[in-house]
């Protein structure tokens, strides 16, 4: 036997007040829906239209103080403001120029120069193959100049081993800031035919320009008081070496210059007591040395075998 159920109609279900319930939900619905776009509008016309302003304003304050890494930050966010493009060039300059205590300091970004990089405590890096991806598309191809300031940070140090291998470079510009090249900084830099030192320099590590076969001249700042190990090291083409300014220099490591086969004219400070061994062996061209001090301060230097090429040369005191 089959049964049936007679199941409501639920068309008119609703009662009027449950009917006018809903019609107010309704309402308040759409009148937050309403408010959340006004909103939403009101923020997006603040972010175009008023933020961009008081970013300039700001910007422009931070300028007039000295407040250049602010003003960089502001002008930033300021967009496509006025001029605040022109704006944010010349607070990153003025910065720049703040960071590292000189006007017209030059100032990179890894964007326009992927091949360079810094870390946050101011140690720089170059990278030889994405250098030579470009290389022959640059104005000045293997000339580098390392900048005083990249990204916003003060170059003070240059990694180890930076430039090794990197055949194709042909000179190079140390920043003012470094104080120190590091272990084989030049290793094999093979093409290098000049190098500019900063006069903050003090210290050049072992083999810093091991085989930097196309260097042809150096001139050390008054500053530098250590140079290690081998440090000029088949250098074949280095004609003349001036470390005559180094007042604080005492000592030369073995094999410093050692293979440079056209070593002509070398310049050493009165400063020096110790010429280790083999510093000038098969500096077959030695002729002249012209030392800051006196023939009795001369005679003075512990020199130790290996070191006949400088013993052969004529000796010219007093500079």
């Amino acid at each position: 036997m089959l049964f049936s159920v007679n199941e409501p109609d639920l068309r008119d279900a609703n009662t009027p007040e449950q009917a006018a319930k809903i019609d107010r939900s309704i309402r308040i619905l759409t009148i937050i829906v309403i408010a959340l776009a006004a909103v939403f509008l009101i923020n997006m016309l603040s972010t175009r239209v008023f933020a961009p302003s008081s970013n300039y304003k700001n910007g422009t304050a931070a300028m007039q103080e000295g407040k250049y890494a602010e003003a960089v930050e502001y002008f930033t966010a300021a967009g496509d403001y006025k001029d605040a493009a022109d704006q944010l060039a010349r607070a990153k300059q003025s910065y720049a120029n703040l960071l590292a205590g000189k006007e017209n300091a030059l100032s990179y970004t890894t964007a326009s120069m992927p091949w360079y990089s810094v870390t946050e405590d101011g140690m720089f890096a170059f990278a030889k193959d994405d250098y030579e991806k470009v290389e022959e598309m640059l104005p000045n191809p293997g000339e580098i100049i390392i900048p005083d300031v990249l990204d916003g940070i003060l170059i003070t140090a240059i990694k180890e081993k930076t430039f090794l291998n990197a055949d194709t470079v042909t000179s190079v510009v140390i920043p003012d800031k470094v104080t120190a090249l590091p272990d084989s900084l030049f290793y094999n830099a093979a093409a290098m035919q000049s190098v500019t030192l900063p006069a903050s320099l003090t210290v050049i590590a072992q083999r810093a320009f091991i085989n930097c076969a196309s260097l042809q001249s150096v001139t050390l700042p008054a500053g530098v008081r250590e140079i290690g190990l081998r440090a000029f090291n088949n250098c074949y083409a280095l004609t003349s070496a001036d470390l005559g300014a180094c007042e604080s220099l005492t000592t030369l490591e073995s094999y410093t210059f050692s293979e440079c086969y056209a070593l002509a004219e070398v310049s050493l400070p009165a400063s020096l007591t110790s010429i280790e061994e083999n510093v000038f062996i098969n500096c077959e061209s030695l002729k002249t040395v012209r030392f800051g001090g006196t023939e009795a301060e001369w005679n003075a230097i512990s020199i130790a075998e290996g070191n006949e090429a400088l013993l052969n040369a004529n000796i010219v005191f007093g500079g």
